[in-house]
């Protein structure tokens, strides 16, 4: 038998608007845990941080009542992840637990008292296998990466068995077929079209064997990012898979952990965005802090000194869980050579000092002094690349 996995991860930082918020529900995630919902006997697998089930757990409880209700049909799968999107491999590792910690205590209360996730989402598919342990120590079963970044060292991508490391279980998603649906070019008049291309491949590639493949990408691509790829087009995905059940199967990837063997095999660093020039300069997470980007260096410089000062305040509940939120990935994101935003660098620089400032609460203290000198630093750095780019 040949197995699916689509993994739809949807997020929303914590600064997001009410009007750009609503008008993704309306493109796509209502439309998309609907139809989950309509097609409940096929499986599949979301990733949802505590960041959006809050958002939409204030203005859109209509989302949160389709997630519940597939979750405790048994159709849609859910993962642990960071509450607030930071990038695993980029903070402490302490961070990386508390972030777990807040996005399950988190969803059990507003999202449903079922959610108790057997695999981890890292964001943005970020992982190193440092990590590793630390999610062993919490109980779960697997994590997932992306198999470009095994394809820029030559090595297999696995389909009828599963990576692990220190016999913890690592899963692949395709790059490539996630980038055929973000780079949709109107390849597919119709979803069926899709899923009969996805079963020739996988036929081409693995004949007679069985074997899976993991489709996973933004929920936010259908409809918000590509309105081909709206709810016209998850139906006829959806039906075409559920006629097609003799020849594929859809999966969550805790029914893969149970359906293949583990085999000890080299997992390494990066995201779903790292590329092959990425690999080479050993600058894995260049999206967020790379070695060539002067931004990025003090914004983590900043980061650090503003963790340092919060974290030292225990008793400051309020403050503490600010400084929770405040570790979100898109204001570096945003930073990165491609992406270069200066307003939204701003919101996070900014919200960073009001953080260190309340920490130090009125006294001359070094870490204010130190992280001022920086958030001037960073505030130059983005002025000049800013008259750079409209010189």
């Amino acid at each position: 038998m040949k197995y699916v996995n689509f993994l739809f991860h949807i997020y929303q930082p914590p600064v997001q608007t009410e009007k750009i918020l609503a008008q993704i529900v309306q493109q796509s995630y209502e439309p998309l845990t609907r139809k989950i919902c309509e097609y409940s006997d096929l499986k599949f697998t979301l990733n949802v941080n505590f960041s959006l089930v809050e958002l939409l757990n204030e203005s859109f409880p209509d989302v949160i009542a389709n997630i519940k209700t597939a979750h405790e049909f048994g159709s849609l799968e859910l993962t642990a992840t960071g509450a607030y999107h930071p990038i695993f491999p980029l903070v402490p590792p302490a961070e990386v637990e508390k972030q777990l910690d807040i996005n399950l205590r988190g969803n059990q209360r507003l999202l449903t008292a079922a959610f108790r996730p057997k695999g981890v989402f890292p964001p943005e598919l970020a992982l190193t296998c440092g990590l590793v342990p630390l999610f062993k120590t919490l109980g779960y079963q697997w994590t997932i990466a992306d198999d470009g970044n095994l394809r820029s060292y030559g090595s297999d991508v696995p389909y009828n068995k599963i990576y692990s490391v220190d016999d913890f279980a690592v899963f692949f998603r395709s790059n490539t077929w996630a980038n055929r649906f973000a780079q949709y070019s109107g390849q597919w008049a119709h979803g069926s079209d899709f899923v009969s291309e996805l079963l020739g491949s996988m036929n081409a590639w693995m004949g007679n064997d069985e074997g899976y493949v993991i489709i996973a990408l933004d929920g936010e691509t259908f409809g918000h990012h590509h309105p081909e790829l709206d709810e016209r087009f998850l139906g006829e995905v959806f039906e075409a898979l559920r006629k097609a059940q003799s020849r594929i199967r859809t999966a969550h990837l805790s029914d893969l952990y149970q359906c293949f063997p583990l085999e000890s095999g080299f997992v390494p660093p990066g995201t779903w965005s790292t590329d092959q020039p990425d690999t080479q300069n050993r600058d894995y997470f260049s999206w967020w802090k790379s070695n060539r980007n002067r931004i990025h260096q003090l914004q983590w410089q900043f980061t650090r000194l503003v963790l340092e000062a919060v974290r030292n305040l225990e008793g400051n509940t309020e403050l503490n869980e600010r400084m929770d939120k405040a570790l979100y990935s898109c204001q570096f994101w945003w930073a990165s050579y491609w992406k270069f935003n200066p307003p939204e660098i701003y919101k996070g620089a900014f919200n960073m000092m009001r953080l260190l400032q309340e920490a130090a609460d009125g006294r001359t203290d070094e870490l204010l002094e130190r992280g001022e000198v920086v958030f001037r630093q960073l505030i130059t750095e983005i002025e000049r690349k800013k008259h750079h780019q409209e010189a």
